[in-house]
Order: C-alpha cells, then sequence, then structure tokens
C-alpha cells in the first residue's frame, strides 16, 4: 500500500505524467487486476481511473502518428486508458488505420517474419527482442498488430539461447538477458494472471534460479524485484531459501516516503520502476492457471501432449 502510494504521488508530478504516463497507468492497470488483497485492488482501480481521465484531458489536440514510434506510444496508452474506463473512439479508430502503414521493421527495429533480434551498436539483441515482446502483446491486446504478431517475435526464443549469466561482471549484457526473461514471463503471464509451469521455459527458470543471488548481493532492489516476481509465477513459494532471501531483502530495505532504491535518484523511470517492481514481488496475487494457448504462442513454450 505504501509503495502504491509512493507511485500515485511520484506521478502526479507534471514532467513524470508527460514523459511516463502509460507506464504508471499500466502500474495501476495491472495491480488492480490482479492483486490478491481486495483493498489494494480497489485502491490501484481508484487511482488508475482518475490517472486515465487526467491522461484523456491532457490529449487535447489529436496527435499527427506521422511515425511507428508515435503511433505504438498512443497505442500503448489508449490501451491501457479504455482499459481503466476512459476510452476515445475516435483516437482508436485512427491508430487502427494507421497502424497497418508502418512495417515491422519501423515498430520493432526488424522484422521477425525473416530473421532474429538482432545487435546493433547502440542495443543488445536481447534488448531489441524485449522490446518487440511487448510491443507485439500490447497490439494484439489493442486488437491490431504493431508490425507482427506476437508468437512471430516468440518464436525466435531458441536463437536468445543460451543465456549468458553475470559471469563476475564480465557480461555487459546481463541485464539485458534478465530483462528479455523476465518480460517474455509477463508476456506469458499477462502481466501477472495466470501461473506458468517452469517446465515451459526450463533454461529461463533455471537461469532465474542461479542467478538471483547477483542482485540481491549488489543491493539492486529493481532487478531483484523481477526475478522473485518470474519465480514466483513459475510456481516458486516463499518456503524456498533463495526467495525468502530477497523477500526478506526487500522488505527491509524499503524507504520511510514508501519507496525502494536510492530516494536521490535523478532518474525518474528508475524511482518509480524500483518501487514497482519490489511491490509486485512482495504482493499476494489471485493466481490463475494457464492451461489454454493460442496454438502460434502453445507450440514454442509447452511440450507437445503424451501420444
Amino acid at each position: 500500500m505504501r509503495g502504491l502510494r509512493f507511485i500515485h504521488r511520484h506521478s502526479l508530478e507534471e514532467e513524470n505524467f508527460e514523459n511516463w504516463a502509460g507506464d504508471y497507468l499500466w502500474c495501476f492497470y495491472c495491480v488492480s487486476r490482479t492483486a490478491g488483497d481486495s483493498e489494494l485492488a480497489e485502491l490501484a482501480r481508484g487511482i488508475g481511473e482518475e490517472y486515465a481521465r487526467r491522461w484523456m484531458a491532457s490529449e487535447v489536440a489529436p496527435p499527427k502518428l506521422a511515425d511507428a514510434g508515435e503511433v505504438a506510444y498512443y497505442v500503448s496508452l489508449l490501451h491501457v486508458a479504455s482499459a481503466l474506463g476512459a476510452d476515445n473512439p475516435q483516437l482508436r479508430r485512427r491508430l487502427k488505420q494507421r497502424m497497418p502503414r508502418f512495417p515491422a521493421r519501423e515498430y520493432l527495429g526488424f522484422d521477425p517474419l525473416t530473421e532474429p533480434p538482432p545487435a546493433t551498436p547502440a542495443r543488445s539483441r536481447y534488448d531489441v527482442w524485449c522490446d518487440a515482446l511487448v510491443l507485439t502483446y500490447t497490439g494484439e491486446g489493442f486488437g491490431a498488430p504493431l508490425g507482427a504478431a506476437y508468437a512471430d517475435v516468440l518464436r525466435w526464443r531458441p536463437e536468445m539461447l543460451p543465456y549468458r549469466g553475470a559471469e563476475g561482471g564480465a557480461n555487459p549484457e546481463f541485464r539485458d538477458v534478465v530483462l528479455a526473461i523476465t518480460h517474455l514471463v509477463y508476456t506469458l503471464n499477462d502481466y501477472g494472471r495466470y501461473l506458468l509451469s517452469p517446465e515451459w521455459l526450463p533454461e529461463e527458470f533455471e537461469f532465474l534460479r542461479s542467478n538471483m543471488n547477483v542482485p540481491l548481493q549488489a543491493g539492486d532492489a529493481e532487478l531483484l524485484g523481477e526475478f522473485i516476481d518470474s519465480l514466483r509465477c513459475l510456481g516458486v513459494t516463499e518456503g524456498d531459501a533463495d526467495l525468502s532471501r530477497g523477500m526478506e531483502f526487500l522488505l527491509s530495505s524499503q524507504n520511510p516516503d514508501g519507496s525502494w532504491g536510492a530516494m536521490n535518484e535523478p532518474d525518474a523511470h528508475i524511482r518509480y520502476h524500483t518501487t514497482w517492481t519490489a511491490m509486485d514481488a512482495l504482493r499476494e496475487y489471485k493466481w490463475v492457471e494457464r492451461t489454454e494457448w493460442p496454438e502460434a504462442v502453445r507450440r514454442p513454450v509447452t511440450k507437445p501432449a503424451a501420444g
């Protein structure tokens, strides 16, 4: 509750609202629909509905939707705002008209129909893959593809293996690897709705189990939160010694204002996102077991049924 209230206060600052409204909305929405604690869910829903109305009221002039990045930005925002009761049918129609005009490469940085996620001078292939998973997941939730289907991006998972660990600090891509794995989990479990079987993601499960002590030893609450949240949805419980140590660290490191992480952190995104991941690592969920999958998603992540 204290963490959520901090994120709400942080979101009301004008510069933060302008830069990260979609992220805040997604936080409030996810907590409202997945929290096992009814009081927390109701608070998140109320905050989210108010925040969605504020965002909608701020959109005075119609956006130009001149490029793929702008289209994806508004798809994400409108998708979650409408889930919180603030829809804009006119903008929705314009977005669905504009979405097919841009190719996958402009949305995702590559064309998943013909090539795996590439490394670039500025980005690792894990960073490219992570963003592509989230964007295509969002597009399908909105009702139209952002350049490609989620399954088209998911099918490159074997190309991302093997996952390298921190290697004592020698792997500069470690954080990107972690985020790609956790966001694979999040997009498969609909951001906290479903329990997943570790048998479906054996390499990812082993990586998370083997490397959770890295952020714990570094005191990195943001990354540790994503490790714990992902492992819990894969069935690891608080009875597990490593998970318990991680949760105890988070419980002991919450700041007086309800946040996690450095209170003097100048990066607004890190400031609220660290609190969000720590909160998700600790809160109760009303999990549902995922037993049905779209066929194109099921094939890459589940084993064929016996016989």
